[in-house]
């Protein structure tokens, strides 16, 4: 740390906010791992969240830096020998330094210290945060390929305090990109939240949560997702059709970014319906619909037809205000 510990500090504080609310989401925490090397250097890293089990940590979603897949791949079949996963979780919020020559010492851990020899993963320093109730956990380690870079206590001390930070600046970054994906105009009509694909809810707002209630209801001890909108979420899809309530998913930085919305009578319009409907809006005739859809004029007037019964409506100057609120 060439500046101040204090002064470096304060610039990524500053630097931190104003990414999140400048940066793209697919681009954030690169950003912010390229802004703290020159304050805390290492060399690759592992942004994520899971839930610790007796077997080590379940990864539920993660962001790598400098971190190639053989070298993830090779972490994942020895992870039930980190004990440094179990160390930082043992309380509400931590942060450790340590060396894998020291931390791995046991004869059931030679796994694990092969891992950190061929992969050059000498040193590390981790924040984490956890739930003592539902033993989710979010958290950010650090690498060091350099034999002797050793952690130093000042520097953990460092990330210690910037941890909080880090996870506040990526939520306020993630909710900037979930307001642009609702738009300006139509954020009024639709509630949100952000969930990972294990159903953990990181952001809902009330409204979403009431919507749920109506359907799909939240489990509220863990703050998961309920298991039939989540298997359907899991299943690809992205516009889910339930009996009161309208989801729509974003798959973004392997997080689920919702969007949700009473149910509409536009919405009981097939996808072919909706298409022809909006041909209508723009002005083109039926002959011109049928021509532009390779269907008969009399198959684009029974459509017309069930489309004004369906929206219980008789003229297409209503039709606008109506497709809007599927868009």
């Amino acid at each position: 740390m060439s500046r101040s510990p204090l002064t470096e500090f304060s610039r990524l504080v500053l630097t931190l906010y104003r990414y999140a609310q400048e940066v793209p989401v697919h681009e954030f925490q690169d950003a912010v791992f390229e802004s703290l090397k020159p304050a805390l250097p290492f060399d690759a890293s592992i942004w994520g969240t899971g839930t610790m089990t007796p077997e080590g940590i379940d990864i539920h979603s993660f962001h790598r830096y400098r971190f190639p897949d053989a070298m993830f791949e090779a972490f994942q079949r020895v992870r039930h020998q980190d004990t440094s996963a179990a160390r930082v979780t043992s309380q509400p919020r931590m942060t450790i330094g340590f060396s894998a020559a020291e931390e791995f010492t046991r004869e059931d851990q030679a796994e694990i210290r092969a891992f950190a020899r061929d992969y050059s993963q000498h040193h590390c320093i981790v924040t984490a945060d956890i739930n003592p109730m539902t033993k989710f956990t979010q958290w950010v380690s650090l690498f060091r390929s350099e034999p002797e870079r050793r952690c130093m206590p000042a520097e953990i001390e460092f990330l210690d305090a910037l941890a909080p930070h880090l996870m506040q600046a990526l939520a306020i970054n993630r909710l900037v990109h979930l307001d642009k994906l609702v738009g300006d105009t139509a954020r009024e009509s639709w509630a949100v939240a952000i969930a990972d694909p294990r159903g953990v809810v990181y952001h809902a707002d009330q409204r979403f949560k009431t919507l749920m209630g109506e359907e799909w209801p939240l489990h509220r001890q863990e703050g998961r997702l309920a298991d039939g909108l989540l298997d359907q979420l899991q299943g690809g899809e992205t516009h889910i059709v339930g009996e009161n309530v309208i989801v729509q998913r974003s798959l973004e930085q392997g997080l689920f970014f919702l969007k949700a919305r009473p149910r509409r009578a536009v919405d009981s319009l097939s996808p072919r319906e909706f298409v022809v409907a909006k041909m209508l809006v723009s002005g083109m005739t039926q002959k011109q619909i049928a021509a532009g859809v390779g269907r008969s004029p009399e198959t684009i007037r029974s459509q017309v037809k069930a489309i004004f019964a369906k929206l219980d409506i008789n003229n297409v100057t209503l039709l606008p205000p109506l497709l809007a609120l599927r868009q």
